[in-house]
């Protein structure tokens, strides 16, 4: 590849903006317990942010055809950013909800810019480790965003400027690469198709399912560990673990899924969810019910993908991209909602309890399917 040296940087560029998402997303739910939010609205402050990334993965296309690439994730950058110190300026539900919103929009802008990148740039051989690649500095950056939270100012104003910081490292990198995206007619932005195609089903509503459940960890994770007692430092290293354990079995579970169908493993995976989550509801070995959480939930995603566009043609991978982020967006901003509104109501082990219904309703819907999924 041409400047081969881009996608490195390009890499080195989402590390920043990960850390910076990574450690909000946790910051947040904890400022909002702080601050006595009830849980309800910590769950709407939460979903606030997905409904940005569904509005930021629609627009992002429109944006890029305008602009060049590099430019619009530039942009992108600084709006999370003065999103991000825009939280300072006070502190009540509606502001939050709409700073939180503009952070979506803006991560959302970033994803669809990079994977984009790959998709154009990688050959049919590298493609797939392009993005295994994309979606491990991902994750690590996640880690390490929880592992730093712990060294970021904890007063609102100053956390924003170490965010601007490191927007600004992540603007730098952006401008080192020679990313140049193709126009795109309006219409190859017709995903309709590609949610009602029926072969690929099973794997978009793998990735509503994930969306659902990430969505939830993010928003409200933070939040239960922090009303059973638990210190910031603690509630990050919690979050570390259970991002940990989703980073090391994201090759093996590829590997499996690969090897013996994408359709056992998230079986499989599903009900290990399952199981993950009576145990924590009962209290039973936490730290192994983190660690098999982490390791089935943030895999279910890359696998569901991998089996929604195996049944497509080369030339609707794209629009089939958009309309699995677009079903995971969905699922995200929708259950932190609804599950936050069941712990306020009930009590907070029912976050699990969710996670749990969600995860057999998968289960049985994976068990129904008896012909062989694509490879």
């Amino acid at each position: 590849m041409k400047h081969s040296y881009s996608f490195p940087i390009l890499l080195a560029s989402l590390l920043f903006v990960t850390i910076s998402l990574s450690a909000l997303n946790t910051q947040v739910p904890l400022w909002l317990v702080h601050s006595q939010f009830p849980v309800w609205q910590i769950g709407l402050i939460g979903s606030s942010y997905f409904v940005g990334n569904l509005v930021g993965t629609i627009v992002a296309n429109w944006f890029i055809n305008k602009f060049n690439a590099r430019h619009t994730y530039s942009c992108s950058c600084i709006i999370f950013a003065i999103a991000t110190i825009g939280l300072s300026f006070s502190m009540d539900f509606y502001s939050w909800a709409i700073w939180r919103f503009f952070i979506g929009i803006a991560c959302a802008v970033t994803w669809v810019v990079i994977e984009s990148c790959i998709l154009v740039t990688g050959t049919v051989r590298t493609r797939g480790k392009m993005l295994a690649v994309y979606m491990t500095t991902y994750y690590l950056g996640t880690v390490f965003g929880q592992a730093l939270l712990q060294y970021f100012p904890q007063d609102v104003l100053y956390f924003g400027l170490v965010v601007l910081v490191l927007m600004g490292l992540a603007i730098l990198f952006i401008l080192l690469t020679h990313y140049k995206l193709p126009k795109r007619k309006q219409s190859s932005f017709n995903i309709i198709p590609m949610i009602l195609y029926k072969p690929s089903r099973l794997g978009l509503i793998g990735c509503v399912i994930a969306g659902m459940l990430i969505g939830s960890l993010y928003s409200l994770m933070p939040a239960y560990y922090s009303h059973l007692g638990y210190n910031d430092s603690q509630v990050a290293n919690w979050m570390i673990l259970l991002i940990l354990s989703g980073v090391i079995v994201q090759i093996p579970a590829s590997w499996c899924a690969d090897k013996y169908g994408r359709r056992i493993v998230l079986l499989i995976e599903s009900l290990l969810v399952v199981v993950a989550c009576v145990m924590l509801v009962c209290s039973w070995f936490e730290v192994l019910a983190i660690i098999l959480l982490g390791s089935t939930i943030y895999t279910i995603y890359p696998i569901s993908m991998a089996w929604a566009c195996s049944s497509v043609r080369k030339q609707d991978i794209v629009a089939m991209n958009q309309a699995m982020l677009l079903t995971n967006t969905l699922g995200s901003l929708i259950a932190p909602a609804i599950i936050a509104l069941v712990m306020d109501k009930l009590n907070n082990a029912y976050l699990f309890v969710s996670f749990a219904i969600i995860s057999f309703y998968f289960v049985i819907l994976l068990i129904k399917k008896r012909e062989p999924d694509a490879q």
